[in-house]
């Protein structure tokens, strides 16, 4: 992997380059070409304007003075000037190429320039490749055009700087390729060895580690998926940990009622003399200890059928009246508050719109009730209330009982916690109840808070989100 990044980046980084070094030396080469265009064609026009003084009458020849003339301008050797007459014949030539005298140039230049306007193109030698600059420009008299002049000129300077320039920037890229590609690798050597790292952490996560935890540095992308594997580990961990206690919970809970059935089983197997009265003992304490066990069972399916709703999102949600469906929960409670010698009252907003699902709600708000009564000392007083703040529906259930403690406040929605264990089981309590309504109503985005105080009792307050309707 280190290898295949280190070649990408240093082949984008050297195309980059080279890219940018061919503009910029083309960008020159063009600046320069420009340039020698406009000084042949400065000079051309210096030449035309004197050189009809020096072209005979008949338009055959140009005279002997003119090549001092020329002489006198101190021209580049390298730079030709050939004289055209009217008809496109070469009556003089500068470099005096007798081969070329008389003959007709019908270059593209020249023939602008007989036409009036000044003609100039540039163009490769076949031979050597060096830009030849070519400039013709109209030579008028009196009597109108009567010939051009027809600048030449090898533009060897231009190559010369060109070339340098190229094998500057060739010995830079190889310099800076060098020290890029070093920086590179480097970097992304530093990269994948997080990666490589970051990889590791997960395949020991896989095979079961769960206390791994990823070293942040800076604040890139990697450092932020090291962080967000980290909470990621964090909350596996914890899930591991709540889930070994649960398994280790739910064991001591049903093997409790299972070896209390399989002790008094055995005492009646193994006493042939029992009597009939101790055998009906027994049975009724078997009876007892299987209905606890049911129980726990049925709260066991319970919360984890309403886990799996939660995570698939299988919730049921309609629009119901939250009044009327606590008031039905008040009336199925009603008995148990009457057989306990506890007051139940109900009283707040009549109609309260919510979305939600009955079966986990009713489960939610009739457990904590359920406790309230069952934690409320003879005589004593559980009263829901109904109200609306803002955007939450708000059920308060108040009891005047035992209370509990803030350590133990903090504890209560954890799965198989009691306060006092040996109450609980006096009152038939699993543990298991407030926490499936912590999980029930957290389903519906609201969330449960308890005010609680030794011997004065509690409060629990459920908040819900309303409807429009409300």
């Amino acid at each position: 992997m280190t290898v295949r990044l280190v070649v990408t980046y240093f082949t984008v980084f050297i195309l980059t380059l080279s890219l940018i070094g061919y503009y910029i030396i083309a960008t020159t080469n063009n600046f320069f070409i420009s340039e020698e265009k406009m000084n042949a064609s400065k000079i051309a026009n210096i030449i035309s304007s004197f050189a009809a003084n020096y072209i005979s009458e008949d338009n055959s020849h140009v005279s002997e003075d003119f090549s001092p003339f020329l002489k006198s301008l101190l021209l580049d050797d390298k730079m030709r000037v050939l004289i055209i007459n009217k008809d496109s014949l070469a009556i003089y030539d500068s470099h005096n190429n007798q081969a070329i005298l008389g003959k007709a140039q019908v270059k593209k230049s020249v023939i602008t320039s007989l036409g009036g306007k000044e003609g100039n193109e540039n163009y490769k030698d076949e031979t050597t490749g060096i830009d030849i600059i070519d400039v013709s420009v109209p030579i008028n008299s009196g009597s109108g055009i009567i010939g051009a002049v027809n600048v030449v000129y090898t533009a060897e300077g231009v190559r010369l700087f060109t070339s340098a320039m190229r094998e500057s920037f060739v010995f830079i890229a190889i310099v800076s390729g060098l020290l890029v590609g070093l920086v590179i690798f480097i970097m992304v050597n530093f990269m994948t060895r997080r990666i490589i790292n970051f990889t590791d952490k997960i395949t020991l996560m896989s095979d079961g580690v769960l206390d791994e935890k990823m070293e942040i540095k800076g604040n890139d992308e990697i450092a932020r998926m090291g962080m967000a594997f980290n909470t990621m580990a964090e909350k596996l961990a914890l899930n591991e940990r709540q889930r070994i206690q649960f398994v280790s919970d739910a064991s001591h809970e049903l093997k409790t009622p299972l070896s209390s059935i399989k002790l008094m089983a055995d005492s009646i197997l193994q006493n042939p003399d029992i009597s009939r009265e101790q055998t009906n003992e027994f049975l009724v304490d078997i009876n007892n200890e299987a209905d606890r066990l049911n129980r726990i069972i049925n709260k066991l399916l319970n919360i984890t059928k309403l886990d799996t709703q939660i995570e698939s999102g299988q919730v049921n949600f309609e629009l119901f009246d939250l009044g009327a469906f606590v008031l039905g929960i008040a009336k199925t409670l009603y008995p148990l508050a009457m057989d306990s010698k506890v007051t139940l009252n109900l009283s707040g907003e009549k109609e309260i719109y919510i979305l939600g699902d009955k079966d986990t709600l009713f489960q939610a708000i009739y457990n904590i009730c359920d406790n309230a009564i069952k934690y409320s000392n003879n005589g004593g007083e559980v009263n829901i209330i109904l109200e609306k703040n803002n955007n939450n529906a708000i059920v308060r259930i108040r009891d005047n009982g035992v209370g509990m403690s803030p350590e133990d406040a903090e504890h209560i929605f954890e799965r198989f916690y009691r306060v006092d264990k040996a109450r609980s089981r006096e009152t038939g309590g699993t543990g298991l109840g407030l926490a499936i309504a912590n999980a029930a109503v957290k389903a519906h985005g609201g969330h449960i808070d308890v005010i609680s105080e030794m011997n004065m009792g509690s409060e629990f307050i459920i908040v819900l989100p309303l409807t429009d309707k409300s």
